[in-house]
Parts: C-alpha cells; structure tokens; sequence
C-alpha cells in the first residue's frame, strides 16, 4: 500500500475548475496579498456595514487556498493571511484604547495590537494546517466537511481558551440573511458552522470536488429551512407584561472618567437625569457611571433611594467594590430602590481588567509604562437581579458575548440588561460590533435586551434580535421605551450545543457512507 497522500490539487475538466485551480500556481506574495484581501473583504459583513456575502468570500477564498495547497504548511500560510486581513481590519479598535488610554505610545501600541492580531490569527493557521493534513489522510469525508469541523472547532478554542476572544465569529455575519432564524434553535455556533459549511461547499464545488452530496444537500436543506422560519416564524415564548425603562448616557470623557473632581459632578448628573424620569419602573445607568466604590457610596444614597422606592422605580448602575481588607476589587451592577441585588462581573477583559500569566507578562507591561489593572471575577452562580416582580440577567460590557453564560442565567429572568463603557473605542466600529453582538443575545435567548451605555450605542433590542430604539452616539441623553417581559425558553437555551453537534454528526455519518458507496462503485 502507497503511503503517499491523494493529490488533491489536480484539476478537472472544465474552465472553471481549470480558473480556480490556478490558485495553486500564483507566485506565494501574490496569494497571500488575495489572502489578506479577502480577509479584510469579510469584516463588512458584521456591523456597521453589514454586507453579508463578504464574510462568505472571505471563507470561499480560505478554503480554495487550503485545498489547493500542494501541502501543510503551504496551506497553513495562506490561512494565515486570510486571517491576518480579517483580525487585522475587524479587531483593529483594539489599537485606540492602547494608544488613547494605554499611555505607551503610538509605536508600542502598533506592537501590542500586532501581538494581539497574530495569537487571533493562529487557530485559524493551525485550522488550515490541519484540515489539509486530514482531508489528505482521510479522502472518505469530503473537503468541505473537514473544513468545517477543523475551523469550527478552532473558532470555539479561540473563543475559550484562557478566557476565550469569542468576537467576530462566523454566524455574527448572518444578520440579515434567513440564517438569523437558527439562533433560537442553535445559537451562534449553530449558524457558524452553516457559514462555514456553505462557504467550503462552494469552493470545493468551484474545484470540482468529489463526494459533496451530502453538504450540498444539508446547505440547501439548511436555507430552505431558515427561508421558511422567515416567513412563518416559530414562537418560543409568551410576553408576559411590560416595563418601562429609561436608559441614562452619560457622554463622561474616558480620560476625565476616574478623576476626582469629575466623580461628584458626573454622579449628581446621574441622579438629576433620573429624578426626571421617576415614572419610569426602571432607570439604567452605564458601567462603572459611580466611580465611588460600592461600600463608600451607598451610605450616601439613601435619601436618593428611598426616593426611589417611593415612586416604584428601581435604579441599576454600574459601580466598582472593593473586599473588606482592600485586596481585591470587582467590577459590579447594583440594583437598588424597588429591587435589589449586587452582581459581580464574571468575564474580565484580558488586558483590560486582568493580565493573563501575569507573573511573566506584567513585568513587560512595567517596562513601557502601561497601566495594569488586576479585577477579580465573580461567583458563576449568581442570583439575577429583581426589578419589582421582574428577573433581570445583568451582563457587564464584554461577557455579552458569550453566548453559553447568557444562555445559562437566562432561564431565570424576565429581561437581559447589559451595561458598557465602549467610550475606550472612539468612533471606530468596536461599539456597533458590540451591539449586534448583543442583537444575537437577544435573539437566541427570546428576550428584551436593555442596553445602557457612556458614549454609546444605548438600546433597546427586542426578542427577535431588532434594534426597536436608539440613541445617538456622543451625546449626553437619556432613552425612555417600553421593555416587554417574555417568558419560556428556546430550543438552544433548552439543548445548547447540541443542535449544533447533531447536525455535525449527521453530516459525517452519510458522507463516510456515501464516500464507502462511491469508492466500491469505483473498484467494480
């Protein structure tokens, strides 16, 4: 028996098979600058362009440079440049916060964004390396499928490990494509693996390749299915009454934020917004918009809530705590007035709130100069905070995405409520990603979604993941709408991943089957 893998370059006839093969042949700069291209190509497919087919490119073109690959490391290459388009475009806000706010300069904030870029870029760099090493040694499954898995399984490795970067996955690009209704049903990863299989059906179509029954027909049957949810959508759970909300922006300076003499005057604007709209059942304030820690503040609330206990009005802010013996500090929501509860935010931003393997990275850290900050996490089991009669599911800032621990607390609640400060990111297009982030939230978990935030974007998304009101960007306002409570659960809150592993199951079983069939039929 051969040892040699099957030479899966090889083309066919026809012009299109003989076109996209040529791939293979491009001198290695130009097919890394495509690569790159087509990366930043798929970026306009999130928020706020929302040009959806430029995702689905950027995946075609990553995989027809894979399987064209005369080999592993070729293939890991070329990944490796699709990735560095689209991490290098769709993460670069992470630069503004460094180099406004990090106080180490424009060069050493280049670096630390580059740094930052190529860890991202490497599960996608293994996940080509990988794919062409398996769809070589097992020729059974199609081209496509192995894709699939291997990418998918390296998106959810990026969104785990060490806290995980769940930002920017696959399905966030389907937000205005029939696919958006499988969220219910699966969730984010649900739809990223349909992303993935469909771009990599594609390609291996465009090339002619061999034993893509079975993807060909689970994408159609996917769309089809989603097309129909479209126009005659399922309904998952019951509205059981309504709240009206009022969310404050505050439009506080980053860099004036935690200043003492702004602290006093940014509090009692706070509460001057509020005491205007005390017939509101619930005012949202933004996170950390008190910058006092919680044990020295809320002796000096209680006139101001015991006001708003009079008028039924519960107040939830964003504010930070600090232990006992001044050791460790969190990151907080407080409710107060008609409710009640204290949550402590369980996802800390690396870098932002806490360094990883800090013992090795914080004294590189120390060397230029950059601020560290060292929050605690909080509990995993945490109660939901009550608004009157109402369960609300607080998320601070960056744990909106993700999807398992919204999915976890939602069974509880009544509404989603989520506090940012997106102020670190200026004007570029970190916060309107963050905010469809937060449209799938609601979507997958059937709920209202209150969004507060400092600069913005302030929202209030409904349960089928659609913005229904917002407030500018920039400014110092308040918003005020009816947030309506829903009741039930989802087929994904209830099953979780498990739409997503079936449909995956299912896929490799009849292709194994139909490659059997069709290698026999080949030896008879």
């Amino acid at each position: 028996m051969s040892s040699s893998h099957p030479d899966l370059t090889n083309t066919t006839t026809g012009w299109e098979p003989r076109f996209f093969s040529l791939l293979a042949t491009l001198p290695p700069k130009l097919l890394v600058l495509i690569g790159i291209m087509s990366g930043a190509l798929g970026v306009t497919s999130f928020s706020p362009f929302h040009f959806w087919p430029g995702y689905f490119i950027s995946l075609i073109v990553f995989s027809l440079l894979v399987i064209t690959s005369p080999s592993a490391k070729t293939a890991c290459w070329r990944g490796s440049s699709v990735a560095l388009g689209f991490f290098g475009t769709g993460v670069s806000w992470v630069y503004v916060s460094i180099a406004e706010y990090g106080q180490v300069g424009v060069f050493i904030a280049g670096i630390i964004t580059l740094a930052f870029v190529s860890v991202l870029c490497l599960f996608w760099a293994f996940s080509a390396w990988l794919s062409w090493r398996l769809m070589h040694r097992f020729s059974q499954l199609p081209t496509s499928l192995w894709i699939t898995l291997v990418l998918i399984l390296g998106e959810f490795a990026r969104g785990t490990l060490f806290t995980g970067f769940p930002w920017l996955l696959p399905g966030y690009a389907i937000e205005n494509t029939w696919l958006f209704e499988l969220l219910p049903i699966g969730g984010i990863w649900l739809s990223s693996v349909c992303v993935i299989l469909t771009s990599s059906t594609i390609a291996s179509l465009l090339l002619k390749r061999t034993n893509q029954v079975i993807p060909v027909l689970t994408v159609f049957t996917i769309w089809i299915g989603s097309a129909f949810l479209s126009y005659f959508p399922a309904s998952w759970v019951e509205q059981t009454g309504t709240l009206k909300t009022t969310l404050v922006q505050g439009n506080v300076e980053q860099d004036e934020k935690w200043l003492a003499q702004t602290a006093s005057t940014s509090l009692a604007d706070y509460q001057q917004a509020t005491m205007r709209h005390l017939d509101s059942d619930l005012v949202v304030w933004p996170e950390t918009a008190i910058t006092y820690a919680y044990s020295q503040i809320r002796p000096h609330l209680t006139s101001f809530r015991e006001e708003l206990t009079e008028s039924n009005t519960t107040l939830i802010t964003g504010v930070p705590d600090v232990s006992d013996d001044g050791k460790d500090y969190y990151n907080a929501i407080w409710a107060t007035g008609n409710g009640f509860g204290l949550y402590y935010k369980q996802r800390l931003v690396p870098f932002g709130e806490y360094i990883p393997l800090a013992e090795y990275i914080g004294p590189i850290l120390d060397v230029f100069g950059m601020p560290i900050s060292n929050f605690k996490s909080g509990d995993d089991n945490q109660p939901v905070l009550q608004v009157g009669e109402w369960g609300i599911a607080p998320f601070i800032c960056y744990e909106i995405v993700y999807a398992e621990q919204v999915r976890r607390i939602v069974r509880d609640s009544d509404f989603l409520v989520t506090i940012s400060n997106d102020g670190w990111f200026g004007t570029s297009f970190g916060p309107w990603q963050h905010l469809q982030i937060a449209q799938f939230r609601a979507k997958e978990a059937g709920r209202y979604l209150i969004r507060a935030t400092n600069t913005g974007i302030t929202a209030f998304i409904n349960e089928k993941g659609k913005i229904v009101a917002q407030a500018p960007q920039f400014e110092k306002t308040t918003l005020t709408a009816e947030a309506k409570a829903f009741t039930g659960i989802t087929p994904y809150v209830q099953w979780g991943y498990w739409p997503t592993i079936t449909l995956l199951m299912f896929c490799v079983a009849f292709s194994f089957l139909s490659g059997l069939l069709i290698r026999n039929k080949n030896m008879s």
